[in-house]
């Protein structure tokens, strides 16, 4: 459902430095942390201000929205605690050790007592899950909990020697948590219990095994809690599951571009569902840097998508303002935040261009 906009922010998170890759255009200056904008009535972003920072390349929201967590992705990762004020401005009130390399994504338990971060870890040897207890004034607490990923498959050099924490999402009953281990191929399942000193327990018995170099990245379930939908970087895949008690049974996987298997052309990237469920927004970055629109059938089945330029390079991740009718993408390698107008009731995107120009922009979240 749509939400009133008025006073409506966007936080763009970054990277700090920029990424020797031979497709980044080089900005002229560096970014300097998290970005502030004003979102118009329009769509279009202003931008009001800058808290500066190292890396902050994940966003994540409070449930109420007071707080806001950045997962800092350097050798040496942090986790920063912020305070979202009522007129939109930002505090920062703590920083935390994420005990881990280069952390990529968090997520808040469904009864907003604990934050679980994920180190990806370029090296080998820092990547795993931390968890950290939120206290009622949004500071973070010292880490209780830390799951290792140590091993990887192997099939991919240099992506998979060791485990690579890439993202942590909770089964809609707030059961159990899956943490996507990209370098192990692996699903890993826990559950939580939020009474324990560690309220994590791992549950082997619901991991689940993806192909050999598929690499997990990110998931999302259905709206129903009956499906699950799992993108994978290397093999450029959105695998299907049914979700039952919390269990994933693979049904079907569906190529991001079905037209091009060469292996630039796979890197699975975000992925989100649309604001009343009924579609899968994907990306595809590599050579390809495309959006995909994926209607959910009655069966819970992705359709065949409807593909969209992104109009940068390498859109990292994305998401609808509070009105629900805007995507905002952002385009690490072109330093563009891209605006598209969304057609819930068609599926359609209409591009309307470059809506920010931000150094290595990496996340997008608003608040209201």
């Amino acid at each position: 459902m749509a939400q009133n906009t008025q006073h409506q922010t966007a936080l763009v998170g970054t990277w700090t430095s920029i990424p020797d890759a031979p497709a980044v255009q080089k900005p002229a200056h560096p970014s300097e942390g998290l970005y502030r904008l004003q979102v118009n009535s329009d769509g279009t972003l202003t931008p009001l201000d800058v808290i500066k920072m190292k890396s902050p390349s994940w966003i994540v929201k409070s449930h109420d929205g007071r707080f806001a967590y950045t997962t800092n992705e350097e050798n040496a990762g942090a986790v920063t605690a912020l305070a979202i004020d009522p007129s939109g401005a930002v505090r920062v009130l703590n920083v935390v050790d994420s005990h881990g390399q280069q952390p990529t994504h968090a997520t808040i338990s469904p009864d907003g007592k604990f934050l679980f971060v994920a180190n990806y870890s370029v090296a080998k040897g820092g990547a795993g899950v931390a968890v950290f207890p939120i206290h009622s004034d949004g500071k973070l607490g010292e880490q209780v909990q830390h799951v290792p990923f140590e091993a990887g498959s192997g099939v991919v050099k240099d992506r998979q020697d060791g485990g690579h924490a890439h993202s942590t999402t909770f089964t809609p009953d707030g059961k159990y948590l899956y943490a996507a281990d990209l370098g192990a191929d692996k699903l890993h399942a826990y559950r939580y219990e939020a009474g324990r000193a560690e309220p994590l327990q791992a549950d082997s018995t619901r991991d689940v095994t993806f192909a050999p170099g598929s690499g997990p990245r990110h998931m999302v379930f259905s709206p129903d809690g009956k499906h699950a939908y799992v993108i994978t970087e290397m093999a450029g895949e959105i695998v299907v599951f049914t979700a039952n008690d919390d269990r994933l049974t693979k049904v079907t996987s569906v190529k991001l571009n079905p037209d091009n298997s060469a292996a630039e052309y796979k890197s699975g990237g975000g992925i989100i569902l649309s604001p009343q469920g009924h579609y899968i927004i994907a990306a595809n970055r590599g050579s390809d840097n495309h959006l995909l629109v994926f209607k959910i059938g009655q069966d819970g089945s992705p359709g065949t998508p409807k593909r969209y330029k992104a109009d940068g390079i390498e859109p990292r991740a994305f998401s609808f303002d509070a009105s629900g009718k805007h995507l905002y993408v952002a385009n690490v390698f072109t330093n563009s935040i891209t605006l598209f107008d969304f057609d819930e009731s068609s599926g359609e995107l209409k591009p309307r261009g470059v809506a920010a120009t931000i150094s290595t922009p990496t996340d997008i979240k608003f608040f209201n």
